[in-house]
């Protein structure tokens, strides 16, 4: 080889060196770019008002279909919402309850427990007038009225009257840190009348020209189901508030007896027959907005039977559920933020 051609063979291949260099710089420089560009995406700091994103990946169509309906999946929080309004102490019961309590006046909330009945210590010191001296409201407390001075002690059945001993019908209890005590035998102790409503399930406590009514909330609301008649109907006090359409089990699949509300819940979850878990707000779940659960169980399955909104409102008015009582959302929403719990439930043909 001449050295021309070497010269120009060492020339060749400076020269293609220098694009291989030149090619391995452009592919660093494009592989830094894209890591800076990637962190500051994800990890780095973005400009004010930028927007996050995302990706969001779903299986098939024929993977997101359960019975014929779609399991929309995620959060449901904005479908309830939209779904059914939420506000409570507002419709129909709210409106008829504020009515009939204006006719009966005002009462005041006492506790039943077993079956004793007991009312709050202050609260009868305010009808008979009474001084009450507490070093706090769950101890011992002397009342210091006209009649003369009383003592009760917490988880006694001795009071005091005027320093002679007193035997109670039942010991005051401390509930909710405020000492009770019990309603029977009371105006032995106090200056007071005490008579037993049983139709309206109060008692009223009279004093001179003073009288309250007292009763246990869930004393005062009553709720009767009519199979033949698929009606739902709210009592409070022995006067009726609403009456509404519902569907029942079909056959005896709702029993017929006497019963109670037994817990309540918001959107509940439901355990399909097949097994599988619904969870509460999806539009596959037939427990729509609200559950009331009931000491009844289901004449074939033994299931718990409980009062529900629905997401077959068409099924209202008819006879075909598995036990069940099934109620509008709205309705069910009422009658959550209204019964308490232990309300009496009565299910005849």
């Amino acid at each position: 080889m001449t050295a021309a051609e070497t010269g120009a063979a060492r020339r060749w291949l400076a020269e293609a060196l220098q694009v291989a260099l030149a090619l391995a710089g452009a592919w660093f420089l494009l592989a830094l770019t894209d890591v800076a560009l990637y962190e500051r995406l994800s990890d780095g700091e973005p400009d004010a008002g930028s927007a996050a994103l995302a990706c969001v990946m779903t299986g098939p169509l024929s993977e997101r279909v359960r019975g014929g309906k779609p399991d929309w999946g995620g959060d449901q929080q904005e479908l309830r919402r939209e779904v059914v309004p939420e506000a409570s102490g507002t419709g129909e019961l709210a409106a008829a309850l504020a009515r009939v309590k204006a006719r009966v006046g005002p009462l005041t909330a006492g506790v039943r427990h077993g079956e004793a009945f007991y009312v709050a210590v202050d609260g009868i010191a305010e009808l008979v007038g009474a001084d009450l001296h507490q070093a706090s409201s769950g101890a011992p407390a002397k009342l210091v009225c006209p009649a003369g001075i009383i003592e009760i002690v917490p988880f006694s059945r001795t009071a005091w009257r005027n320093f002679a001993p007193l035997d109670l019908a039942e010991a005051p209890r401390v509930i909710d840190e405020r000492l009770y005590v019990p309603v029977e035998g009371l105006d032995a102790l106090l200056p007071l009348s005490v008579k037993r409503d049983e139709r309206a399930r109060t008692w009223t406590l009279s004093c001179g020209e003073r009288e309250v009514k007292v009763a246990a909330p869930e004393d005062l609301f009553e709720i009767e189901i009519d199979r033949s008649d698929r009606t739902l109907t709210v009592s409070f006090g022995g006067q009726r508030l609403v009456c509404w359409s519902c569907c029942v089990g079909a056959g005896n699949n709702s029993p017929i007896g006497h019963f109670h509300i037994q817990n309540k819940a918001r959107w509940a979850p439901w355990r399909a027959y097949w097994g599988e878990y619904i969870p509460g707000g999806s539009r596959r779940n037939p427990l729509g907005a609200r559950w009331l659960g009931t000491t009844a169980r289901g004449y074939a399955t033994g299931r718990a039977i409980g009062i529900h909104g629905t997401n077959q409102p068409s099924s209202i008015g008819r006879r075909i559920s598995g036990g069940c009582i099934r109620l509008t959302n709205a309705h069910a929403i009422e009658l959550y933020d209204t019964i308490p719990i232990g309300t009496r439930l009565t299910i005849r043909e």
